[in-house]
């Protein structure tokens, strides 16, 4: 009812002679339907709902024109963040999502917001549609986690909202930051139009994106190994020749140097244009998340009189085991596997001293608690979502059919959200297995001190309790099961309660018998013997 109020009312107003009028700047267009409309927004689930009106209730059916429209906000937690009819524009995004049935946005407002009380204040703001994922959370979960474990210096932000698009409810979206160059987004030195070739300017900052839709794009570049960058920034209608190539030449030289034959060299091998540390990071990101697109489309950007830097990550959809093109990733690296072009990662995989820096990071980010992290952030979001999935589900009922490259088909919301748990639960485990605690089952300092292990044998699923004959109340313990043939299949962080005790969900551990190993804050280490049926 309420939809067609508001478009009767659009229409009544675009009829006027005074809207022909007034309303020939978009500021003009807002004021008049702002002053024509009732405050009626009710929010559609306990998420905030995002409101926007098209002018004349056009619709959304371009990604490259911008129409007028106002948004409004209801049911956010923080009231200061409800707007009403604010000036906006919407334009459709993305490549294939914007091909599918339930499209993602791009807005811009006339100035600068925080939208629902994010970090940025901007003008560009996205709406994801997670139409190929049906957990809705898969982006969420990558930009979370990294933002907790990685030392990204920029990660998108994630908001869960409700949208209502003139007037018709399009079902549960995910607000989240634009990727571009800004303060409180990918922070580097901004440039003028006029930089020149000989200006130290010229050096940065850059946004680019390693891009198998660049040639597609306006401002683009491919180097002598195929491979397709898009710039980001300088945008297409401000950047000049003498930055474009500038940026082409590095990202040149760079690659020359990753497939010479020094390569590995610190001082002439291709670190010498990227930062090292940023690529361990966003290399580790994309296997734990097994991105299939993650050679796909990789953002780089550059500081002033810097290397590149890797980030930020972006486009997770079909990420977590949801692509049937490479099969069950579970235990699949995405070096080998995701999608081409997968050029310049099989030879970064060459340089034998990335693996013992993939190795340390990793030891580094499960110890964090990586595992119980990501395991609860699912079944909080997936109660989170409960109410907004369901209407989401009710508009786009696709849950018994097979959505883009989505790998399996299983029927309901929940079965959905098991799926994605038990992947990144074996994830966690297949790398640790790589890159966890090395020689675990041949330990050399093995406490004298006594651990018991109850019950055992163990009936998977139930819980398994192990207790210390001696141990620091409080203390923050690194478990370990690894398996005969030397495989770590569980790592978790926990600490001990009162009773000297912690506690293990058996439902991670497959059936078999292992070596359970626990490493104390002293480095202390326990060990022993584990079955599970």
């Amino acid at each position: 009812m309420r939809g067609k109020l508001l478009l009767s009312l659009v229409m009544m107003i675009s009829s006027s002679s005074l809207l022909c009028g007034y309303c020939a700047s978009e500021r003009a267009v807002s004021e008049c339907l702002v002053s024509s409309f009732r405050d009626d927004y009710e929010p559609i689930t306990d998420l905030p709902t995002i409101f926007i009106d098209t002018e004349n209730g056009v619709g959304v059916t371009s990604k490259e024109e911008y129409v007028n429209a106002v948004v409004t906000v209801r049911g956010a937690v923080n009231d200061e963040d409800n707007i009403t009819e604010v000036a906006a524009e919407i334009k459709g995004r993305g490549n294939s999502t914007w091909g599918m049935d339930k499209k993602p946005y791009r807005l811009k407002f006339n100035e600068k917001i925080k939208l629902l009380g994010n970090v940025a204040k901007e003008k560009n703001w996205v709406l994801l549609a997670n139409y190929a994922d049906k957990t809705l959370m898969r982006n969420a979960l990558a930009f979370d986690t990294a933002r907790k474990f990685f030392n990204f210096q920029f990660v998108p932000s994630v908001t869960f909202v409700d949208v209502v698009l003139d007037g018709v409810n399009i079902g549960s979206y995910m607000l989240t930051d634009q990727v571009e160059v800004k303060s409180k987004r990918v922070d580097v030195m901004e440039q003028e139009t006029t930089v020149l070739a000989s200006d130290p300017e010229i050096t940065g900052g850059y946004l680019v994106e390693v891009d198998g839709f660049a040639d597609r794009e306006i401002s683009w570049f491919k180097t002598a190994h195929q491979m397709k960058v898009t710039i980001k920034y300088p945008k297409d209608d401000e950047i000049n020749m003498s930055q474009k190539n500038y940026i082409a030449t590095y990202t040149q030289r760079m690659e020359n140097a990753l497939f010479s034959s020094q390569f590995d060299d610190e001082e002439k091998g291709w670190r010498k244009y990227v930062d090292d540390v940023s690529w361990v990071d966003w290399y580790i990101a994309c296997e734990l998340f097994g991105n299939s697109d993650s050679w796909w489309s990789t953002y780089m950007y550059k500081e002033r009189d810097e290397k590149f830097k890797f980030g930020p990550l972006w486009d997770f959809d079909i990420a977590f085991n949801n692509d049937y093109r490479i099969g069950d990733a579970t235990e699949k690296y995405m070096r080998e596997s995701a999608c081409e072009p997968k050029t310049w990662i099989t030879r970064w995989w060459e340089d034998e001293s990335l693996h013992e820096a993939v190795k340390v990071r990793w030891r580094e980010i499960v110890a964090g608690g990586l595992r119980s992290f990501m395991t609860d952030y699912i079944v909080s979001t997936a109660a989170y979502l409960e109410e907004s999935q369901k209407n989401n589900y009710e508009i786009w009922p696709t849950l018994n059919q097979r959505v883009h490259y989505e790998y399996d088909v299983r029927g309901s919301y929940d079965a959905e959200v098991y799926s994605l748990k038990k992947y990144v639960n074996s994830r966690i485990s297949f790398l640790d297995s790589a890159w966890g605690v090395p020689a675990a089952t041949d330990l050399l300092k093995v406490c004298d001190k006594k651990m018991l292990i109850a019950p055992n044998p163990v009936v998977q699923g139930d819980v398994i309790k192990i207790v210390f004959e001696e141990a620091v109340v409080g203390d923050v313990l690194v478990v370990s099961a690894v398996s005969l043939d030397g495989k770590v299949v569980y790592t978790s962080r926990m600490s001990v309660d009162a009773n000297r005790t912690i506690a293990i969900d058996s439902e991670h551990i497959g059936t078999g018998i292992y070596i359970v190993v626990v490493e104390a804050s002293n480095g202390d280490l326990y060990r022993g013997r584990l079955i599970v049926r």
